[in-house]
C-alpha cells in the first residue's frame, strides 16, 4: 500500500523566533518493513479452540487409561442398595412379568394301593397359571449397611394360558392323615392303635379327591385338621388346608430377611433370616446360610469354578448351583448353572450335605423338608425325579423326566451377574410308607407319590440387554470413545489452523512507502 502525506501548509512555533513553510509537499519512500496482524477477536477464537482441543484429547487419553476404574466407579455406584437409585426400584417391586405355573399329578389307581403286584400311577394335569407380583414391604435402613424387609407375592388365575380350570378334580394321596400317621410312626403302640381307630371311624381310604382350587390357595376343610386347631396344636391359620393357603397377599409367610445392602459390598448377601443366622430346620452347617443370597442380587466376576449359593424360604435352607455350559442370550455370552449334585446330594457324593437328611437319609434326588412343613413327610426334587437316583422312579408309574422341560437353571451374564435366563422348577413329594399299628397305613407299599410341581421361566426383556451390552463392553466403547475424542480434536484444530493460515493471518507482509521530497519554498516571517 502506498502512503502519501501532503501538506499544503505547515506552521512551525518557537519561542525566540516562529517561521512559517508555507506549500511544502512530501512522499515517504523506502520505509522500513512492518507486519499487518489479524484483528485480537480472531486471536481470542484461535486461542480457545486450542485449548478445547487439548483438553478433549487428554479426555480421550484419560478415557482410554482409566476405562477399568470408570467400569468399577459406575458399578461400585449403581450396585449398591439405596432408597433413591435405580437399584433400588427394581429391587422393592419386581418389574419382569412373572407367572407362576403349576402342573398337577392326579392318582389314577388309588384302589390298587394295597396291590403289591401294581405300583402307583400318575398323570400330569396343567398347566395351571398364576400371574405373580412380588414387593417388598416393612423396610427398614439399618446402621450396619443391611436392609431389613419382608416379601409380599399375589397370584391372580390367567384361564387363558391355562390347560384345564380350578374346578379340575385331583385325586392324592390325603396328606393330612398321612402327616399324622407319619408323626406317630415311633409313638407306642397303645397310642397308635387309639389314633388308627379315630382314623378308621373318619376315613375310609388314604386318598382324597379335591378340586385344583382347592387343592392349591383355596383350600378345604378336613376334620382331623380341625380337631388338632382345636387343640392348639397346629399354628394359627390352618383352619383348612391348601398348599398354597394363608399364602397369597401375605407379608409373613415367608418371613422376615435382612440382607447387605452392598457399601461394604457384597450385595444382597442375606445376613439373617427371621432375626437368626441359622435357620433351626437343619442341624450344624446346613442351617447356615452364611453367603447365601437372599434371591435378588448375585455375586459378580463369576467363572466356570464358581457356586451359586441362594436362599429359598419354601425350603427353609440355602439352594448351590453349579456351572454347566456356556449359553448365548440375545447375543450375550452366559453362564448357565444348574441344580445338580451339590444340591440333590444327600451325603452319598458330597459328605457335608448329610446333615441335610436329619438323620433320614434317602438316595439322591430327594431332599427331606419335613421339619420345614410342620412334620409332614415332605420331600423336594426336580420334576419328574430328573437327575434323581432310579429309585424313585422304579416305586412309581407315570413319569417321564426331561432336561428341556424339567432342569433348574439360571443363566448369568459372568461379568455382571445379572439373571439372564432363569427356569426355576421344584416338585413336592410326600412319601408313603408302612406305618405298624396304624391299619389304615400298615401295608401300603412304600412310594414318594409326587403331588405337584411349579415353574417359573422368566427371560430378560430386550430394553434391558442393551444395559448389559454397554457394560459387558465397556472397554471397548472407552476405547473408542477416547479414539473419537482426540480424533474430533485433532481434526477440529487442524480445520481452524488452516483457515486462519490460508486468509494470511500469520503470514508477514512488506510495505513500501517512498518519500518525495517537494522544492523549497520561501521562508516568510511572522509579522506580529
Amino acid at each position: 500500500m502506498r502512503h502519501t502525506l501532503e501538506c499544503s501548509r505547515c506552521v512551525e512555533l518557537s519561542v525566540d523566533k516562529m517561521k512559517v513553510y508555507k506549500n511544502e509537499e512530501f512522499t515517504l519512500v523506502n520505509a522500513k518493513t512492518t507486519y499487518r496482524m489479524q484483528p485480537q477477536r480472531s486471536l481470542a477464537l484461535f486461542l480457545c479452540v486450542s485449548v478445547t482441543c487439548f483438553l478433549l484429547i487428554l479426555a480421550g487419553i484419560l478415557t482410554i487409561c482409566f476405562s477399568k476404574d470408570i467400569y468399577e466407579s459406575i458399578m461400585s455406584t449403581q450396585m449398591v442398595l439405596k432408597p433413591d437409585n435405580s437399584a433400588y426400584n427394581m429391587w422393592v417391586k419386581n418389574p419382569v412379568p412373572v407367572s407362576l405355573t403349576l402342573y398337577m399329578f392326579n392318582w389314577t389307581n388309588p384302589e390298587e394301593v394295597y396291590n403289591k403286584s401294581s405300583k402307583p400311577r400318575f398323570e400330569q394335569l396343567g398347566p395351571y397359571v398364576y400371574r405373580e407380583t412380588k414387593e417388598k414391604t416393612d423396610i427398614v435402613w439399618n446402621d450396619n449397611n443391611t436392609v431389613t424387609f419382608k416379601n409380599v407375592k399375589k397370584w391372580w388365575f390367567d384361564q387363558e394360558k391355562s390347560k384345564g380350570s380350578l374346578y379340575d378334580p385331583i385325586t392324592s394321596v390325603n396328606p393330612v392323615t398321612l402327616s399324622a400317621a407319619h408323626a406317630l410312626r415311633n409313638w407306642h403302640v397303645g397310642f397308635k392303635m387309639l389314633f388308627s381307630g379315630s382314623i378308621r371311624a373318619i376315613f375310609n381310604n388314604i386318598y382324597s379327591t379335591h378340586s385344583v382350587g382347592e387343592v392349591l390357595f383355596d383350600g378345604y376343610s378336613d376334620t382331623l385338621l380341625t380337631s388338632a386347631a382345636k387343640m392348639s396344636l397346629l399354628p394359627k391359620g390352618m383352619d383348612k388346608f391348601g398348599w398354597f393357603y394363608g399364602r397369597n397377599g401375605s407379608s409373613d409367610f415367608d418371613g422376615i430377611f435382612n440382607m447387605k445392602t452392598g457399601v461394604d459390598g457384597d450385595l444382597g448377601v442375606l445376613e439373617k433370616w427371621k432375626f437368626a443366622d441359622h435357620t433351626g430346620f437343619y442341624p450344624d452347617q446346613c442351617g447356615e446360610f452364611k453367603g447365601a443370597s437372599a434371591g435378588d442380587f448375585f455375586p459378580r466376576k463369576l467363572t466356570k469354578n464358581s457356586v451359586i449359593k441362594m436362599f429359598t424360604s419354601d425350603l427353609c435352607r440355602y439352594m448351590e448351583l453349579e456351572f454347566y455350559e456356556e449359553v448365548v442370550i440375545n447375543n450375550i455370552v452366559g453362564y448357565k448353572f444348574i441344580a445338580g449334585e451339590k444340591f440333590l446330594d444327600n451325603g452319598t457324593k458330597i459328605p457335608e450335605n448329610k446333615c441335610f437328611c436329619d438323620g433320614d437319609c434317602m438316595p439322591s434326588g430327594a431332599l427331606n423338608v419335613s421339619n420345614c412343613r410342620h412334620g409332614s413327610p415332605a420331600f423336594v426334587s426336580l420334576p419328574h425325579f430328573y437327575k434323581a437316583d432310579p429309585y424313585y422312579l422304579d416305586l412309581v408309574d407315570g413319569l417321564n423326566p426331561q432336561e428341556d422341560l424339567h432342569q433348574f437353571y439360571m443363566v448369568f451374564e459372568p461379568t455382571t451377574g445379572i439373571p439372564l435366563s432363569v427356569a426355576a422348577r421344584l416338585q413336592l413329594n410326600l412319601r408313603m410308607a408302612p406305618v405298624p399299628g396304624i391299619s389304615i397305613f400298615e401295608n401300603v407299599p412304600t412310594a414318594f407319590i409326587p403331588v405337584l410341581y411349579f415353574e417359573q421361566k422368566v427371560d430378560i426383556p430386550d430394553q434391558m440387554t442393551f444395559m448389559i451390552k454397554v457394560l459387558i463392553n465397556f472397554d471397548l466403547i472407552c476405547l473408542l470413545v477416547g479414539i473419537g475424542l482426540m480424533v474430533v480434536a485433532s481434526i477440529s484444530f487442524l480445520v481452524v489452523f488452516y483457515t486462519m493460515w490460508s486468509k494470511k493471518v500469520f503470514r508477514k507482509k512488506r510495505q513500501n512507502v517512498h518519500i518525495v521530497r517537494a522544492p523549497a519554498q520561501e521562508e516568510v516571517p511572522l509579522n506580529h
